[in-house]
């Protein structure tokens, strides 16, 4: 496993590719932290203060597009030099190879966050920051990252195209983080109509691990009835209620289904838990929440190899 994950890392900065990721991350960060404004206050220069908040706060962003650039070679690239047969054949066991490959995105994580210093620097320098928000904001990053990390390792899994690992990753962490954006209208939806929220919050996951280990296994029955059911699932739940008697706009606010479905989903938003942690946060929640998708990704890549292997 080491020996894998060496070989990666040297991937990584045997190149011009890994220093130009970093590069970009870098500036892309430097320039959105200094010119967004996070809490309609003005960018850094109008408020005349410094703070993190809106790097942490475009981090997730940035993350779900430059991580997949940071995965999408660590299979990819094995299977388009046909070195893939080969690892397969090595005296390791598959998920010893996929986790020195994901050690290796993780360091690279860690350089590129060690690569922002410079912004707490700043503060030490010109403030008395608070440190443990800063810390907390940085812990989350990683975490963050490390999830991304292994959906991007699964996607390049799938597919010897460069090109189409980077935006398969990207689009699937764009879509996890945008999630968290839609947190309030799924409340409203909740509160008018809490059955039709609670089979959209039960089904919807249900249906995307189906179709994730359809791919995974290359199973396209099981994706195509995943995805059939739950089309049929979440347009049922509003032709059988359309009927309810609708006596007001808030008529249903306080149900408990309601209340039971927003609980639910503020703990499987990954903006939640990130910004959780990043007020300095630290709780089982979180870190179960972050190392549940970690474990998840890298066993969905495991089973797509040891599925193709035996092919």
């Amino acid at each position: 496993m080491l020996s894998i994950l060496r070989r990666e890392l040297k991937g990584y900065f045997d190149s011009l590719g890994g220093y130009g990721i970093l590069a970009a991350f870098v500036v892309v960060m430097m320039l959105l932290s200094l010119l967004l404004d996070p809490d309609q206050q003005g960018d850094w220069f109008k408020r005349g203060e410094l703070s993190m908040r809106s790097f942490f706060r475009v981090f997730p962003w940035v993350a779900a597009v430059v991580m997949p650039a940071v995965s999408m070679r660590l299979w990819s690239e094995d299977r388009r030099q046909a070195t893939f047969e080969l690892l397969m054949t090595l005296p390791l066991s598959t998920w010893r190879v996929a986790l020195g490959k994901y050690l290796a995105a993780l360091v690279f994580l860690v350089a590129m966050l060690a690569s922002t210093v410079a912004f707490p620097l700043l503060l030490a320098a010109w403030g008395t920051p608070d440190w443990g928000p800063v810390l907390g904001g940085y812990l989350a990053c990683f975490l963050l990252g490390a999830a991304f990390a292994a959906i991007g390792l699964f996607v390049s899994g799938l597919t010897e195209n460069q090109a189409l690992a980077f935006f398969g990753g990207m689009l699937m962490c764009i879509g996890i983080v945008s999630v968290g954006k839609l947190l309030p209208e799924f409340g409203d939806l909740a509160r008018w109509n809490p059955n039709a929220a609670l089979v959209h919050l039960v089904s919807l996951p249900i249906v995307a691990l189906a179709v994730l280990a359809a791919v995974a296994g290359r199973d396209a029955l099981v994706g195509g009835v995943a995805g059939v059911l739950g089309f049929v699932a979440n347009t049922a739940v509003y032709l059988l209620d359309a009927g309810a008697e609708v006596t007001g706009k808030d008529v249903r606010a306080t149900t408990p289904a309601a209340e039971g479905v927003i609980a639910a989903l503020g703990q499987a938003s990954v903006l939640e838990h990130f910004r959780e942690i990043e007020r300095g946060v630290v709780n089982t929640n979180g870190l179960v929440f972050f190392a549940s998708l970690v474990v998840l990704f890298v066993f969905l890549n495991v089973w797509s190899l040891e599925s193709r292997r035996h092919c």
